[in-house]
């Protein structure tokens, strides 16, 4: 679901926090964000299987291969998926429709199958340009802002852990100090470039690729987005500190969880990654020290929530995670994209700096709130601005650039529950999405098909956790 960013400026000091005027040197452009890669479902080499009693054993995986080998597939067992079902690749890439058909197959196969869905590839969903001067109008400004400075004066999101399920995070000197140590889901050795598949360095290593390494061709070829570095830093990039930005929540703690590298990553990585984000045991890895009370989700793909990822979600909701997604940049029905269209998922579209929705956002009744995600036709400045690496492949130094797309309006709203949670820590899942929906304010600007309940408003959210706590201990 992404377009990459413009990329490689300078990051000079900043004295001022919130009025940030910075010359930022553009020394390589990239194509502008016109149409949302998440339009074209990506090609996919695996299938997820859950059964409704018992395990798959070897006489059911023999069976499910007979049928497998009839489309000349060559399926193979992955691995189990930490809340039931089973990893299934098929040797060869499917596009959607044909997957659809044989998970459909079979589940007919026998009676003890639950489910059979495609193990679907979530792409970052982000939209670009490569002109950079401005302030973080996003925060502060009447219009299209989050109206942080009211929040501010009652908390900065100390003692909230967000979990930002993405890429990585580079270790960005706005940034660095408020890293938790996560860890990388990608099982894909190839796509995770390090060389070892899944361990316990979440560092973005770049998900540069060039024409004909992912399954789908239309992707073309594109430089590393740093993508996940982009959201972290939105969340909680550090504040007064004279250099850089400012995060919503500057006082929480990131906890940076890879599940997308080159080409994208697999569903099955991610569940698996928001399940030990909010606390849950996974098989084969250690367990979270810090599980995050936030989980920031600005991926997707062109697909309805399946039945796996719905598990995931209730999972986690269940130890107390707040799970916010991107609703995607198609301009399409949210329903129709996960994990956004999931139930218990605050879903959430874009705006832009004249609080219009921005004219790639998704919409629907599945709209929770919306926040600033840019419009950067006209001018950089009007997307948002935050941490980034200088490299067009590998790592190179850190940088400030302005991205647009719902990636960046997720975050503004995870930084907030973070805000909200901090002021207090009592509330509950669905009375987080409560005071989140009352608290937003309506947007300034045009509206199709369904933006939420409005814009977030950081201060009025804040306001309103700290009175639900004061009723609390009355």
């Amino acid at each position: 679901m992404s377009q990459h960013i413009s990329r490689q400026w300078a990051l000079p000091a900043i004295a001022a926090l919130l009025a940030l005027a910075m010359p930022l040197t553009s020394m390589a452009g990239t194509r502008s964000g016109k149409a949302s890669k998440e339009t074209v479902p990506e090609l996919s080499t695996r299938l997820i299987i859950r059964l409704g009693e018992g395990n798959l054993d070897a006489p059911l995986l023999a069976k499910v291969r007979a049928v497998a080998a009839k489309q000349g597939l060559n399926l193979t067992h992955l691995r189990k998926l930490a809340r039931g079902g089973d990893v299934l690749d098929l040797g060869k890439a499917l596009p959607p429709e044909t997957l659809h058909k044989l998970a459909a197959a079979l589940t007919k196969l026998d009676s003890r199958i639950d489910y059979v869905e495609p193990d679907t590839v979530m792409v970052p969903m982000t939209l670009s340009d490569d002109k950079h001067v401005g302030v973080q109008w996003n925060l502060t400004e009447t219009a299209g802002g989050i109206r942080l400075a009211g929040a501010w004066a009652r908390t900065r999101g100390q003692g909230v852990v967000v979990a930002v399920v993405d890429g990585g995070v580079r270790p960005h000197v706005d940034l660095a100090d408020n890293l938790l140590p996560g860890y990388d889901f990608i099982s894909n050795r190839t796509a995770a470039r390090d060389g070892d598949g899944r361990d316990a360095n979440a560092s973005d290593e770049g998900n540069w690729y060039t024409r004909g390494q992912c399954t789908s061709d239309q992707l073309g070829a594109e430089d590393s987005s740093w993508h996940g570095t982009h959201v972290a830093g939105t969340v909680a990039a550090l504040a007064n500190n004279g250099i850089g930005v400012a995060g919503v929540a500057p006082g929480a703690k990131v906890l940076p969880v890879r599940v997308l590298g080159r080409c994208g990553g697999y569903t099955s990585d991610i569940i698996d990654g928001i399940l030990w984000a909010a606390g849950v045991a996974v098989d084969g890895v250690p367990a979270n020290p810090t599980p995050a009370r936030v989980i920031n989700l600005s991926l997707g793909s062109l697909a309805a929530c399946g039945k796996s990822m719905q598990l995931a979600v209730n999972a986690a909701r269940d130890q107390g995670a707040v799970l916010v997604a991107a609703a995607g940049n198609s301009a399409i029905d949210v329903k129709k994209f996960s994990p956004a269209g999931c139930a218990g998922v605050i879903s959430v579209g874009a705006t832009t700096r004249s609080g219009a929705q921005a004219s790639y956002s998704n919409f629907g009744t599945g709209i929770t709130v919306s926040a600033p995600g840019g419009d950067m036709r006209a001018q950089a400045v009007d997307g948002v601005l935050s941490t980034l690496n200088s490299g067009t492949k590998r790592p190179a130094t850190d940088v400030l650039a302005y991205m647009q797309g719902t990636s960046m309006a997720a975050p503004h709203v995870s930084g907030v529950v973070a805000l909200m949670l901090a002021r207090n820590p009592q509330l509950s899942v669905n009375r987080v999405e409560d005071l989140l929906r009352a608290s937003a304010r309506p947007l300034p600007g045009a509206c199709r098909g369904g933006c939420g309940a409005g814009i977030v408003d950081a201060a009025a959210a804040v306001t309103a956790a700290g009175t639900a706590l004061l009723l609390s201990d009355n």
